[in-house]
């Protein structure tokens, strides 16, 4: 998604929207002034011409009911601010909190405000909201109020908070809420002109209906209705607007669009299968405010339609997701004291930036077998390590070699019972952390580090798919990059979705998908590719072709030569479409996963994917592993 060029296109079509408004209330104007015009005409027919300052009259009474109401409905919005509207919503203000999803919000929204330059809004839950959902209210700094549904706090991961939250800065930022509260009164302002010709309309105290005040009354009805409904379709299509301008805004401030891309697939899927709708009973009166609210009228949406929007941000209708409740481990840190509302967030020292805890635990024997494996100081008690990491656990005869080449060694046992004694989210960093510690090494230690690792993973007589993608990463992270052509070299271009590939790079993106179809999203059984990894495959191709007629995988893993040659292929491809590659792995690994959570082995396999391609991993991979 190109969030300038959508930031432009939203602004300009708001302005236009905004116009059109002026446009009615001037067309409401002129067709009260003709049928008053002709009523008189028909209930006078003798009469020349039209009394004084008729029209003048006319056009006062309609400026009066529509400014006016506008006025009197502006104030009554203004009382208690964003904060009223929060208490209505039946909120609950967080300022400290225990609890720890309520704690990361808190943080989040620090967070948020930081990259958005806005000020920190005081922070509602609706504790009794299980729907995922958010909107801001108020009308300056000093009385914003953000509310966030307990559904979302109980569901959502960081980085999909962060995107719903972001969204919601990204209407403070455009000053979406003033025009929001105005559009509102403007259009209670129209409603008051059918009104105010039903009341001409309605009988007297006796019963009595005075024929003109009752021709007069069915024309400010007629017309009335006509504005009003014309001024609801015009605050449905603002708020549209904005609300793709908001989107825009929040893959700005947190730099992807996979979180809130995540949240609209979970906010669908809960439309689909569990209703998704605030219980609040007057929620509708909020509709235009919230994060999305489905309504049975296109016309008369606040909101574009889920798949639009998610085309947008993600560049394709991404299936809906599953939103299983979360299970936070780890409580986040508190933050600081808050800033008071209405002062803006400075630059932070690095010390006082907010921090980004994991979602994982560490434990006791966990934390003292890492702390061990960070310090170790020795060149050969660091590749033991390396060899530990990679070996598959309970392979007897992986764990016999190993204590072979291990031999003479002092704290040879003690390095492979911290690696045995990892969880299993901190193998593939602590492997990562090795390998960078002794990439600077001799060049033939390196090469003697995997020529030892080929000979490991082959003791027992096969060399399985997982094993053959650990000793891939292992001679990538060894090869000499600075005095030699590493195996696979880095180029850039311009590609820029999965629907562009040429021809030979599909043939590589086909044969590395079909590899990872082995142990992604769960790994194979007696050669024979699981159900759900056929159907990941599938997805994944999907994206990349129509043409899907010879694409399936055949049940042969690709050899080495051509693993190698698929891998240099997909190193060729642009920094631009490496990452939209990987992450289309990991989102059909998680719509493909019991729950839509990641097991360890795939988070871990696609991980070492994204080093082999030299391409960062996406946000929902990343926030699998701890962050130190």
């Amino acid at each position: 998604m190109k969030f300038r060029q959508h930031q432009e296109q939203a602004q300009a079509q708001t302005f236009k929207l905004f116009a059109w408004f002026a446009v009615l209330l001037a067309g409401l104007v002129v067709a009260i002034n003709g049928l008053m015009a002709l009523a008189y005409k028909l209930l006078m027919p003798l009469s020349h011409g039209y009394p004084a300052l008729f029209f003048e009259t006319n056009s006062g009474v309609i400026l009066l009911f529509v400014l006016g109401g506008c006025l009197i409905e502006t104030q009554r919005l203004r009382e208690g601010g964003g904060q009223r509207v929060a208490h209505w919503m039946n909120g609950r203000l967080v300022k400290d909190p225990d609890d720890a999803l309520e704690r990361r919000l808190l943080n989040v929204v620090d967070e948020m405000a930081m990259a958005s330059g806005q000020t920190v809004p005081h922070v509602y839950v609706l504790t009794r909201e299980d729907a995922i959902n958010a909107f801001v209210a108020g009308w300056s700094p000093q009385d914003y109020a953000l509310c966030v549904t307990r559904g979302a706090l109980d569901r959502l991961t960081r980085a999909e908070l962060q995107g719903l939250v972001a969204h919601e800065f990204g209407h403070l930022k455009e000053e979406d809420l003033p025009m929001a509260m105005r559009l509102l009164a403007l259009v209670w302002g129209l409603s008051l002109v059918h009104g105010y010709g039903q009341t001409l309309m309605s009988p007297d105290e006796i019963g009595h209906v005075n024929p003109v005040r009752w021709v007069i009354g069915l024309v400010f009805t007629a017309v009335g209705w006509l504005g009003w409904g014309a001024g609801r379709l015009l605050q449905a299509a603002v708020a549209r607007q904005r609300e793709f301008l908001a989107d825009a805004n929040a893959i700005q401030f947190t730099r992807t669009r996979d979180g809130l891309g995540n949240v609209l697939r979970k906010i669908w899927f809960d439309q689909q299968m569990l209703g998704g709708q605030m219980r609040h009973p007057q929620a509708d009166m909020v509709a235009s405010l919230l994060l999305h609210q489905s309504t049975l009228s296109r016309c008369m949406a606040t909101h574009p339609r889920l798949p639009e929007r998610i085309h947008r941000i993600c560049g394709a209708v991404l299936a809906p997701m599953p939103a299983p409740l979360l299970r936070l481990e780890k409580a986040e840190p508190r933050r600081p004291p808050p800033i008071a509302p209405g002062v803006m967030l400075a630059a932070a020292s690095p010390s006082q930036q907010p921090t980004q805890a994991s979602g994982q635990a560490r434990s006791p024997d966990d934390a003292d077998a890492v702390g061990r494996l960070r310090r170790l100081a020795g060149p050969r008690e660091k590749r033991m390590a390396v060899l530990a990491l990679m070996m598959s656990a309970g392979n007897r005869h992986e764990r016999k070699l190993w204590l072979k080449l291990a031999e003479g060694l002092t704290h040879a046992q003690q390095i492979l019972d911290d690696v045995q004694g990892l969880r299993p989210e901190h193998l593939v960093p602590e492997f990562e952390r090795l390998c960078k510690s002794i990439a600077a090494d001799p060049l033939s230690d390196r090469r003697a580090l995997v020529e030892a690792a080929r000979d490991l993973l082959k003791a027992d007589g096969r060399v399985s798919p997982r094993d053959r993608l650990w000793w891939l990463t292992l001679r990538h992270q060894m090869s000499d990059k600075k005095n030699s052509r590493p195996f696979m070299r880095p180029v850039t271009g311009q590609g820029r979705e999965l629907a562009d590939l040429q021809d030979d790079e599909m043939t590589h993106v086909i044969a590395l998908s079909a590899y990872l179809a082995r142990f992604v999203p769960e790994a194979e059984a007696q050669g024979l590719l699981a159900a759900t990894s056929r159907a990941w495959y599938a997805r994944v191709i999907a994206r990349c072709t129509h043409r899907v007629q010879d694409l399936k995988p055949d049940g042969k893993i690709p050899d080495a030569d051509a693993l190698m040659h698929a891998l240099a292929g997909v190193q060729e491809l642009s920094w631009m479409i490496k990452p939209v590659l990987l992450r289309a792995w990991v989102e059909e690994a998680l719509n493909h996963s019991p729950g839509g959570l990641l097991s360890n082995d795939t988070a871990n396999a696609l991980r070492l994917m994204a080093g082999l391609m030299d391409s960062p991993m996406p946000p929902a991979l990343a926030s699998h592993y701890p962050r130190d």
